[in-house]
């Protein structure tokens, strides 16, 4: 299962230098049974992209809580297993 992990660039520097994103809980998001009810299309890439565009709108709402950040949206694309993924 893809998901997409929203960040800051602060945080996508933290993530690289401790060579994870961090401990889990993460919040994250992914092509989920709710989001195929929701979306009207079966494709699976357009129903990926909704799911990167979720997490770039959480990237958004990140960067209004640190105003020090640099005002870039940061989305990591992260393939885990699915008994690894829970809502």
């Amino acid at each position: 299962m893809r998901v997409y992990v929203p960040l800051t660039l602060p945080g996508l520097a933290q993530a690289h230098k401790a060579g994870e994103l961090g401990p889990g809980p993460l919040t994250a998001y992914a092509v989920t049974p709710a989001l195929r009810e929701w979306y009207v299309s079966d494709d699976i890439e357009e129903l990926e992209y909704a799911a990167l565009g979720r997490a770039a709108a959480a990237s958004l709402r990140l960067l209004a809580g640190d105003p020090e950040a640099p005002r870039r949206r940061i989305v990591v694309a992260v393939d885990v297993a699915d008994k690894d993924a829970v809502a």
